[in-house]
């Protein structure tokens, strides 16, 4: 089955009548698209999420549509105050298998939790970094339990 690349376009309500939008690169297999970055805006979606997408004629764009199959990974994001801890903390959780990805300009790390990774420990960490102001967090898709 042949695949390519697509950007797909995800609108989040972030307050009342304010819309953002996120592009994700997703890989399209059949008629479906499967995640293939870590969302920093859009919610409830995570990395590996199988998904289908609308083609909007006007626009030449696609945007998500509905799920087709969840993957099972979690996607938290972290919200620092200042950056120079996005490095450490980007490298503390990669022992746990953790990947992640910046956006510099918002001090913003998104977290990919693969599924069978144990949660528990990570969400230790997250809050004990909380509790002491490093950053704040949000389980923007949390498909673990803990």
């Amino acid at each position: 089955m042949e695949t390519s690349s697509q950007k797909i376009l995800f609108v989040q309500e972030v307050s009342v009548e304010n819309f953002e939008i996120e592009s994700l690169w997703c890989t399209k297999i059949g008629d479906n698209y499967v995640v293939d970055n870590i969302p920093f805006i859009a919610k409830r979606i995570s990395f590996g999420d199988t998904i289908t997408a609308e083609y909007d004629e006007n626009e030449d764009v696609y945007y998500f549509d509905d799920f087709v199959r969840v993957s099972g990974n979690s996607t938290i994001r972290l919200y620092f105050s200042e950056d120079k801890l996005i490095e450490k903390v980007r490298k503390d959780l990669s022992t746990w298998g953790i990947e992640s990805e910046v956006f510099l300009l918002r001090k913003i790390v998104a977290l990919n939790v693969p599924k069978e990774v144990d949660y528990k420990p990570i969400k230790e960490y997250l809050e004990d970094g909380e509790k002491r102001g490093l950053w704040t967090y949000e389980e923007s898709c949390l498909a673990h339990n803990y």
